[in-house]
């Protein structure tokens, strides 16, 4: 919680520092704008108000005393400002101070009076056409209006006081925040440890921030599929146990029997035998082929697959088998050339058409087909014999499961189950339609 808090934390800080870094600078700009164009407007007016009335006062026989200088000026000029006023020769004749100027103040006035005297800053004042004398005003200044500093005051105290209640309000929302995230996160966390010491069956409350929603979801999801795959390697486990069992035993029997001398050590009982020791050795094969296919490592290797090619080397593989049970098989290639793992779709199609003739009767028909399938391919194998019951239809890709149709027939039970894989390395999936009255038909779609 203290990682999220100071994560947010430092986000909202870093937000406000940014967003109040922008804002001071525009303010500060538009402020030296204001200001200076205000200083400029306010000059103006105060330096024409001295002017009419230095024309005034110079206009008469007698030169005005400096008792008549500041009577006059001071209702032109504010207290804050001063004025230094000169005779045509530029000799200093009068002079007003600011209001609360100090020494320091004093003396730098008095040194900027001596340079103005020898410069071109001084305003002439003209008289019915000539010079009559000059004048200069102080410092013309926003902050130096008592009004206007009283103004900036306000606004800096009411600054201070936004900027701070900013940052009391960030931290605040940071720790509001960050509690509610931290108590969604922590029930995740607990479920997911839950799940990692085996208890699969929990499930997360979907709830707070969109972020920890998701994972929630996910993650119960995943113990969904993993409770499932935990089933499906119970039952395997078992299923294989139970394959294995049957032929082991009768061969223990067998050999217990030879060995006691109640049974003849015959050639056709060694034969059975060895049967049963090829009908192990199948299955581990299976077993070990199902294994590499579902490994994470596993690649496959598209090439080039002439279908004419493809189907002849699968019909030399069955040709005794179709000639034994008079099988008549029609080979329709509507692809000229395919891409694909030729191995494995040379073992796939071939399990396709192996059950295909478990299942055909003598005398009976199939199809084997390859057809184009959008911007994939699509191969299908049918047979005449007798249909798979509904109730079994959606499980004969499962591993190791034999339905009714199927249970007295030889196979491992993992032929389909390698082919659905098969079919999925290369972007498709295997797919069957079954009537008990028509047939069955596999099809296996590919994309490569």
């Amino acid at each position: 919680m203290r990682r999220i808090f100071v994560t947010l934390l430092l986000s909202f800080l870093v937000s406000l520092f940014t967003f109040l870094s922008i804002t001071a600078i525009i303010f500060y700009v538009g402020y030296q704008k204001s200001t200076a164009s205000w200083s400029s407007e306010r000059r103006k007016g105060i330096e024409q108000q001295v002017e009419r009335e230095l024309v005034s006062l110079l206009s008469s026989e007698n030169f005005p005393t400096e008792d008549v200088f500041r009577s006059r000026l001071s209702s032109s000029l504010p207290s804050n400002t001063s004025i230094t006023v000169y005779d045509e020769n530029r000799n200093i004749v009068f002079t007003k101070r600011a209001a609360g100027m100090g020494k320091g103040q004093r003396m730098m006035q008095k040194s900027i009076q001596q340079v103005d005297a020898g410069s071109n800053s001084l305003v002439p004042v003209r008289v019915k056409g000539s010079v009559a004398g000059y004048f200069s005003i102080g410092s013309v200044h926003f902050r130096l209006e008592s009004l206007n500093e009283r103004f900036l005051t306000s606004m800096r105290i009411t600054i201070f006081v936004g900027v701070g209640c900013a940052f009391a309000l960030a931290i605040l929302f940071a720790l509001i925040i960050s509690n509610k995230i931290a108590k969604s996160a922590k029930t995740v966390s607990i479920g997911i440890n839950q799940m990692a010491y085996g208890n699969l069956a929990v499930k997360i409350p979907e709830r707070g921030v969109e972020e920890i929603t998701q994972i929630a979801k996910s993650a119960n999801e995943l113990g969904s599929r993993l409770q499932e795959e935990e089933n499906l390697r119970r039952q395997w486990t078992a299923d294989i146990a139970h394959d294995l069992r049957t032929p082991i035993s009768a061969l223990k029997s067998q050999f217990e029997g030879m060995v006691d001398g109640v049974l003849d050590v015959t050639r056709n009982r060694v034969k059975k035998n060895l049967h049963e020791l090829l009908r192990i050795e199948h299955l581990i094969d299976d077993l070990a082929e199902l294994t590499r296919l579902e490994s994470p490592e596993m690649k496959i290797h598209p090439v080039e697959i002439n279908t004419d090619k493809f189907f002849s080397e699968l019909n030399n593989r069955f040709s005794h088998e179709f000639k034994t049970k008079s099988i008549t098989v029609r080979w329709e290639n509507n692809v000229g050339s395919f891409f694909g793992d030729e191995h494995l779709l040379l073992r796939a199609v071939s399990n396709f058409i192996s059950n295909a003739i478990r299942h055909t009767p003598d005398r009976g028909e199939m199809r084997v087909a390859a057809r184009k399938d959008g911007q994939g391919y699509r191969f299908c194998v049918f047979n005449s014999g007798k249909g798979i019951p509904e109730t079994e239809i959606n499980r004969v890709f499962d591993r190791l499961y034999r339905g009714e149709y199927a249970r007295k027939t030889p196979g491992s039970g993992l032929g389909l189950t390698i082919s659905q894989k098969i079919a999925e390395l290369h972007g498709g999936r295997a797919v069957i339609q079954s009537d008990e009255h028509k047939g069955t038909t596999v099809e296996m779609h590919i994309h490569v």
